[in-house]
């Protein structure tokens, strides 16, 4: 029996998309390491596909979805990503957006990144972004 495509709305047809397009930009395994791979800022580094964080040299410990959101904020430092797109970056569909608990994450992973002096702006009803650490302290 075949389904009508009308069951899904357009923008549950848009965020699959979007999700299945991240998810295979992301792919981990892949065995030659591109630009996009690595961020590097000299103070920040970001492993994307080896799931490393490290600040000053010093490797940071965070929990999976954690690494996933500031992953997605280094991919574009000092560019807003909506909290929806982190929210699927970390959590897929897997889960409904939710606002509130994307925000405890974020207290949790600023926390974590603080005494590294990363700053992460909230823009309120927007989303994120990671601010490099000059722009952090001044």
């Amino acid at each position: 029996m075949l389904y009508p495509a009308a069951i899904l709305s357009n923008k549950q047809i848009l965020k699959r998309t979007m999700a299945v397009r991240m998810m295979s930009q992301t792919t981990p395994g892949a065995s030659a390491y591109t630009q996009d791979d690595i961020y590097d800022d000299g103070h920040l580094r970001v492993e994307h596909n080896n799931y490393y964080v490290a600040c000053e040299g010093r490797s940071i410990k965070l929990p999976r979805s954690e690494f996933l959101i500031i992953s997605r904020l280094a991919r574009t430092p000092e560019r807003i990503v909506a909290s929806e797109e982190l929210w699927q970056y970390a959590w897929g569909l897997s889960k409904p957006f939710n606002a509130v608990s994307l925000h405890v994450y974020m207290y949790r992973l600023r926390r974590k990144l603080a005494p590294y002096g990363l700053n992460i702006e909230t823009m309120v009803n927007v989303g994120y972004k990671l601010l490099p650490q000059s722009k952090a302290e001044g």
